[in-house]
């Protein structure tokens, strides 16, 4: 088993991102970052892998007394279990899902310690679980991710998250018939930026992007595009409080043929099903991290973690419903790096 620690204890070390200070960019290759070295051996034996993912599932099922249920979305095109958790009972329903491009690597780790954290006697936990089902993808692409590649594997290499319109993969037919079945009313999607980019106008490196529309809002109802705002500052208010991340906007995309993008949207099914007349979700975001790896994991997590229980704290309590958005649009963009792609 490698480093999976989803103790209550180890959820709560969040503080640590004294670490993360500001760091300039006049060159891409500095030792220790922000880019990876010609040659640099890089290793993954910290990081989570499909034997890890199922293994750690297993055990949080066993230990929540029942909080916890882990099911099967249906199998990879290599034959992997689409493994998902639920845990709550409330009546809101919501989706947290890592790892659709299968070379982003630390989302799967933080939503193990999120997932161990929502079954724990933490009282925030207890209103969570009271107010809301939520559901726990940490790996969307196991076998992109056994192969460390941002695609599906076979039959054919096909970016997941433009394939909400093909539906090429069995993939996302599988999470298709899950969404459509589950309903969920907010999906939150955790993703690494391959880039090193600064926050624009500064020397400062920008280690969160948020992505608060994969597609314009014109093609969003006035609902969505308020949710999807309030998503997002909620977000972005719980790093402000945790240290020094320079926090940028994801930039502006309106790509149709995305996961979360037809979730808002609806209007396409795969061969044999119907769409869906009117989609349930009402806000749909993605959190962008910067991917550095090794010494830095414990860090990318916190940045993942943070924010993602920040919001559903706010959607148990009922605050997210009156979240100020009169900053969203002061939050500055970034400009971009070098070092690969990204979304």
């Amino acid at each position: 088993m490698r480093r999976l620690s989803t103790t209550l204890a180890a959820v709560l070390l969040v503080a640590g991102l004294s670490g993360l200070s500001p760091a300039a960019a006049e060159s891409p290759l500095n030792p220790g970052g922000p880019c990876l070295q010609e040659n640099q051996n890089v290793s993954r034996s910290s990081v989570a892998g499909y034997a890890d993912v199922v293994q750690e599932l297993a055990r949080i099922q066993r230990t929540s007394h029942g909080l916890v249920e882990v099911d099967s979305a249906g199998t990879s095109g290599e034959g992997r279990d689409l493994l998902y958790a639920t845990v709550g009972d409330g009546p809101k329903t919501v989706w947290l899902q890592g790892r659709i491009h299968g070379n982003e690597l630390h989302s799967t780790e933080a939503l193990l310690q999120i997932l161990g954290l929502l079954a724990s006697g933490n009282p925030d936990a207890k209103q969570i679980r009271e107010e809301m089902t939520v559901i726990v993808i940490p790996m969307y692409n196991p076998d992109g991710a056994e192969a460390n590649i941002r695609q599906s594997v076979t039959p054919h290499r096909v970016d997941l998250n433009r394939d909400f319109e093909n539906f090429a993969q069995v993939e996302t037919v599988a999470f298709w018939k899950l969404w459509r079945d589950l309903a969920p009313e907010l999906v939150l999607d955790l993703h690494h930026m391959g880039q090193s980019p600064v926050v624009q106008g500064t020397n400062e490196l920008n280690q969160f992007q948020i992505g608060a529309r994969s597609i314009d809002p014109s093609r969003m109802t006035a609902e969505q595009w308020l949710t999807n705002r309030q998503m997002a500052m909620v977000s972005v208010d719980a790093l402000a409080e945790y240290g020094p991340v320079n926090v940028a906007h994801y930039p502006l995309i309106d790509i149709t043929n995305a996961g979360l993008s037809r979730m808002l949207m609806s209007g396409t099914a795969p061969a044999g099903e119907e769409p869906v007349a009117e989609s349930p979700t009402k806000g749909a975001i993605f959190y962008e991290v910067r991917s550095v790896g090794q010494k830095s994991n414990g860090q990318l997590e916190n940045l993942f973690r943070i924010p993602t229980m920040a919001l559903l704290n706010a959607i148990a309590d009922g605050s997210l419903s009156s979240y100020d958005v009169s900053g969203y649009d002061d939050l500055p963009f970034a400009e971009q790096g070098t070092c690969g792609p990204d979304f």
